[in-house]
């Protein structure tokens, strides 16, 4: 019936018994374009038995949804116009199961309770009630039912009337005939019923009979809001319109002047997207996977059904009934093709690919239609309207933070600041292509994509706009307008109750771009001068969930190998509306205490002050509300400021001896460890004093209630496990387990619990991935083991450096842990194959090639130690030492080794030669403003071809062409320049150590050594042009960040930078392969000779090794791959 176009025509309809879809917790809804589904939540006793389907059109502010139980739902529709007074009816969907003896429940009490309470209202009850009488069935009824009496009072107290005559037959059924589907109205309702009778041209072979009702009502309409189609983007046209409507650059001298030139700007942008990009006019007309057969095999189910309903004979029901089965066959075989078909064309793209897999994993609970009522924090009563929603959710989010205590800032002085110089249009240009091109857009309607389909005409702008906002000290207005969102906050049991749902400010894509400029350079600071604490771990670069776990855990093994066997107690902290309830005075002062330039500090107070938000909700948007406290949830900038705001608590928390604390954003714990849980407990309860101080100075409120308690301990009597911490709100008693970071840590560390929830989530995921593919349908098994791998896997892989070696009885993991994670794995297995149930694991994961899950978890676990091998400094606050992970066969036998010590200790016994001479890769090589040299790289090679031949013979280039190559095991790297006729090539070790890449990268360095040494001898060419036939080297001297090679990246952001205070401009071109440039073929040679090998097969000496010469990461973690497969294939 969903998928009948005619339906599209009713505003409201009140489904009994809908079907029972086993993927999803509501039902199947296939017109998602056209109706809103609104269900109660199932019960124990099973999944709901009535829902409402809501047209679209019905404006959102006019209708709201209640829910009683799984078998009774209401509507409240608010109708009227200008002429007439605005009223209320209440729609009650009601069904009312059969009861086989007088034990069975009724809902009939609940509808009297129901109805009473809405009598100021008029109401409809309606549904299947499963009851016989006269009254409604007519004289023809034979039996009456007991209870139908109970319904009669019902009607005679509420005065309710049915609208169909008696005896309307509602029930159909082989030979019974009978009228149990009732639509009852309130008498104030009579005079507007228009019609109400069965309507069977909308019969699709239900027993049930579909009952249209048509009232006179006046319900206002939405007025919907077109959306731009952004993929049918005309960037030709879009630029043309750019170019001519932006206004001239200029530098606004004050705030006002700055707000115009912003308004012209984001005025400029929006028309040039009103003429590039039409609007999206979708259809509601789409019936997916409906096709002329199905079309004809209803008709003919209807007409044998008809001729059935008027014989009544045994030929006519087998007749329909045959029909009836073939019409279902048809129509589940057509939508059933149709979904393979759509997913077989969304495996042709990865984004649609990727966007089918977050459908499959998110459709068993999908995002509701509306807010159900709101309970009032004070007055408790429910409110509907969605205007007094959002007052609520203001109050909620946006609440008056308590006073924070600011007496020991009121004089304080501030040295040794960190001058930033003006922003470079270099970081605006990274910044909009690293954002998100269809994000949602804030209030102006502008996404990324716009920003980046201008970029080239944008950049410039907005560089002046950010460089006079910041000299300013101001931000300007526009930047601080936002829509919030209001999220569900998953999980929860009372979603009447406002902290049930979390703000997330849309905010105008050019402010967050500006946002996202000052965050590197907030970033930038804090890991160049190390102005947060080490153990501070969230949202930084170079560091993960596993790093702060490793930190908690590592101290626990510690705790346990001390020669008295002591017992370690983590407490994790809460605080209610982290971001929301910051004071802005003192984050400004926590910055500036923390070296960030006042310029900034300015600017950071003008962008929190006088923010300007309007709050959407069910399709309702408010007027906007003047918000002045905490920090916007949204922005780009919003973690790194939080990140500076409570790094005093975790160096409070850090001051103890015998205590740690480690923080992840707003997640924030304290280890404490000694000989009883009782000492650990007073540890605890001192630390808990110094965070409830900061908490007085910061403007910050704990949520004692969510404090969790964990003692860590192995010892089976000893230790009092039941010792809590006593506090001014109470006692914190412990608990046998924890989550930290998304990790269940029980006392022991033995993960039972850990892998218990590991299979839970990761059997959801697979059973998403069932319905991607079959053995003869949907996604290919490399689309359907690529999506394994990116969902399955990852969900089973987390912090398993800190899990899988629990060290029980000496085995690194139980053998029960491995036979959950590979029933998992061998059931995604049978998914991707088509295998039967029987094919043993070993034979799925050799069809699949996937890595048995003992060796994978050895992988991931050897990766995750390469990566904290490629940073030390910060490996080093997870308790990471390399020169102690080594232990004696003595020390082995009576300490507990940490979970990254094993992997170590399993590494460099396999791998002795080079592993602790790995590249150590930093957070930054190059400050974000720092302008590196000019790179190109073309969209074809003719093109690259063509450049450089236009570009060579100009007089004042300089030409290197640079090659790394690798040959017979072995890597080379070369440099040549035709004019001056050097050459210079390096040996850069075996492929174990090194990569082609790394070669690539060597290479440049080699060519600025040139170009460093022609400009020495006063060289008259200014124009360094430097060719490169690899892409990848290309866009990692683009963009220097901290990745493989950052060693060689380093040396060449120094060279340039010589180079350019040298007078000298430095550009880095890519050019085709063996495609005939004289030079590139050269040094091509030049690279594999410096192997040591030679064109006539011979081997000669290979060339020197460069000054700097460290293993490569990505090697390393390729050699940890390769051994993981060949233990693999050992087993076999």
């Amino acid at each position: 019936m969903l998928r009948d176009p005619r339906i599209h025509e009713y505003d409201i309809l009140a489904i009994q018994e809908p079907w029972r879809n086993p993927f999803v917790a509501t039902t199947h809804h296939p017109a998602k374009r056209v109706f809103h589904l609104c269900c109660p939540a199932g019960s124990e006793a099973g999944p709901a038995r009535v829902c409402f389907f809501i047209n679209k059109r019905l404006d959102h502010k006019k209708w709201q949804f209640k829910e009683h139980s799984r078998d009774i739902c209401s509507l409240t529709v608010e109708f009227g116009d200008d002429q007439q007074e605005e009223q209320n009816v209440i729609i009650h969907n009601v069904y009312n199961p059969a009861r086989r003896s007088e034990s069975d429940s009724t809902v009939l009490v609940d509808v009297r309770t129901i109805l009473h309470d809405n009598q100021s209202s008029e109401q409809i009850l309606l549904g299947d009630f499963n009851l016989h009488h006269p009254l409604w069935g007519g004289t023809g009824v034979r039996h009456i039912d007991p209870e139908s009496a109970d319904l009669l009072a019902i009607m005679e107290d509420f005065n309710l009337g049915s609208t169909l005559p008696p005896g309307t037959i509602t029930y159909e059924e082989r030979t019974s005939r009978t009228t149990i589907d009732l639509c009852l109205v309130t008498v104030g309702l009579v005079d507007r019923v228009v019609r109400s009778q069965v309507d069977r041209d909308l019969d699709h072979d239900s027993d049930h009979l579909p009952i249209s009702t048509v009232i006179d009502m006046r319900i206002q309409q939405l007025d919907a809001t077109p959306k731009r189609d952004w993929k049918r983007l005309d960037e030709a046209v879009y630029n043309k319109a750019l170019k001519q409507a932006l206004p001239p650059l200029r530098r606004p001298a004050n705030k006002t002047a700055l707000d115009t030139y912003v308004q012209e700007v984001v005025g400029a942008i929006r028309g040039a997207i009103d003429k590039a990009i039409p609007y999206s006019r979708p259809s509601d007309r789409i019936r997916e996977g409906w096709s002329e057969e199905c079309r004809a095999v209803l008709a003919e189910a209807k007409r044998l059904k008809r001729v059935h309903s008027q014989r009544h004979t045994g030929e006519s029901w087998e007749a329909y009934r045959a029909a009836r089965n073939h019409k279902a066959r048809t129509i589940k075989k057509a939508l059933r093709n149709a979904h393979r078909e759509q997913v077989e064309q969304a495996a042709k793209s990865p984004e649609a690919l990727w966007r089918l897999v977050k459908w499959a994993k998110t459709r068993e609970n999908p995002a509701p239609v509306v807010t159900p009522a709101i309970q009032h924090p004070e007055t408790q009563q429910e409110v509907t309207d969605p205007a007094k929603k959002a007052d609520i959710f203001r109050d909620t989010f946006f609440p008056v933070p308590p006073e924070a205590d600011l007496e020991d800032i009121r004089n304080a002085h501030y040295d040794d600041q960190v001058d930033m110089p003006p922003v470079t249009e270099k970081e605006v240009r990274d910044a909009i292509r690293a954002a998100s091109p269809l994000k949602a857009p804030g209030p102006d309607g502008i996404i990324n994509k716009a920003l980046q389909a201008g970029l080239a005409q944008l950049a410039t702008h907005l560089t002046r706009i950010f460089n006079q906002s910041l000299h300013l000290g101001y931000c300007p207005a526009h930047f601080r307008e936002s829509t919030t969102v209001v999220l569900r906050k998953p999980g929860k049991d009372d979603y009447t109750a406002p902290k049930s749902y979390r703000p997330i400010a849309l905010m105008n894509t050019t402010g967050k771009i500006m946002d996202a400029v000052i965050a590197r350079r907030l970033s930038y600071l804090a890991e160049t001068y190390h102005v947060l604490p080490p153990t501070h771990m969230g949202g930084r670069k170079m560091r993960s969930t596993e790093h702060a776990l490793h930190a908690v855990t590592h101290k626990i093994y510690e705790a346990w190998s001390h020669n008295t066997g002591r017992v370690a107690s983590l407490l994790l902290l809460d605080v209610s509306g982290a971001f929301d309830n910051v004071s802005h005075t003192r984050l400004l002062h926590d910055l500036r205490k923390r070296r960030v330039d006042e310029k900034t500090v300015k600017w950071i107070a003008s962008f929190l002050s006088n923010r300007h938000t309007s709050i959407a909700i069910d399709g309702f948007q408010s007027t906007a509300y003047q918000i002045n406290t905490g920090i916007p949830q949204g922005s780009p900038l919003s973690p790194i400021l939080y990140l500076f705001y409570n790094a005093d608590l975790i160096d409070e928390c850090n001051q103890a001896p015998d205590a740690m604390s480690t923080g992840y954003i707003d997640d924030v714990g304290i280890l404490a460890w000694g000989q009883t849980t009782e000492q650990t407990c007073e540890t605890l309860g001192k630390t808990l004093k110094k965070a409830q101080r900061w908490a007085s100075t910061h403007a910050s409120v704990f949520a004692p209630n969510k404090f969790q308690l964990t003692h860590f301990t192995r010892s089976r009597k000893r230790i009092n496990t039941e010792a809590s911490i006593h506090t001014e709100w109470g006692e914190i008693r412990p608990e046998a387990t924890c989550k930290y970071l998304g990790l269940t840590m029980d006392a022991k560390l033995h993960w039972k619990q850990h892998t218990e929830e590991i299979r839970r989530k990761a059997t959801k995921t697979v059973n998403a991935l069932s319905c991607l593919g079959g053995s003869n349908w949907g996604a290919s098994l490399r689309d359907l083991r690529r999506i394994y791998e990116g969902t399955v896997l990852p969900q089973m892989m987390y912090a398993c450096s800190v899990w899988s070696n629990a060290s029980m009885k000496g085995k690194p993991y139980t053998k029960r842990m491995l036979n959950t994670l590979q029933s998992i794995q061998a059931r995604a297995a049978r998914v991707i194959s088509g295998a039967y149930k029987a094919t043993s694991r070993a034979a799925l994961d050799v069809e699949t090639f996937l890595l048995p899950i003992e060796q994978q978890i050895w992988k991931h676990n050897s990766h995750t130690v390469v990566h904290l091998l490629s940073s030390k400094n910060i490996a080093a606050t997870s308790g990471f030492q390399t020169n102690t992970a080594q232990l004696t066969v003595a020390d082995k036998t009576r300490r507990h080794i940490s979970s990254w010590q094993k992997v170590y200790n399993d590494i460099t016994s396999m791998r002795t030669k080079d592993f602790d001479r790995q590249e150590q890769i930093p957070c930054f090589l190059t400050p974000p403003w720092r302008q590196g040299p000019t790179t190109y790289i073309d969209a074809t090679g003719e093109e690259a071809r063509a450049r450089h031949d236009k570009e060579h013979v100009k007089e004042d280039s300089l030409s290197i062409y640079t090659d790394g190559s690798g040959i017979e095991g072995e890597i080379g790297s070369a440099a040549l320049c035709p004019l001056t006729q050097q050459a210079r090539s390096v040996h850069m070790g075996s492929d174990t150590e090194s990569t082609v890449y790394a070669a690539e990268l060597q290479g440049i360095s080699l060519a600025l050594q040139i170009a460093q040494e022609y400009a020495s001898r006063n060289g008259a060419r200014r124009d360094v042009a430097i060719y490169t036939d690899n892409q990848a080297a290309v866009w990692s001297i683009a963009k220097a960040e901290g990745r493989s090679g950052a060693y060689i990246l380093a040396d060449i952001a120094r060279q340039v930078r010589e180079l350019q205070d040298n007078g000298r401009t430095v550009t880095v071109r890519w050019i085709p392969a063996h495609v005939g440039i004289p030079g590139n073929e050269a040094v091509d040679k030049a690279a594999k000779e410096a192997t040591g090998w030679r064109e006539d097969g011979r081997r000669s000496l290979p060339a020197d090794a460069p000054p700097q010469l460290f293993t490569i990461r990505s090697t390393v973690k390729r050699w940890c791959s390769i051994q993981a497969e060949r233990a693999w294939i050992a087993k076999w």
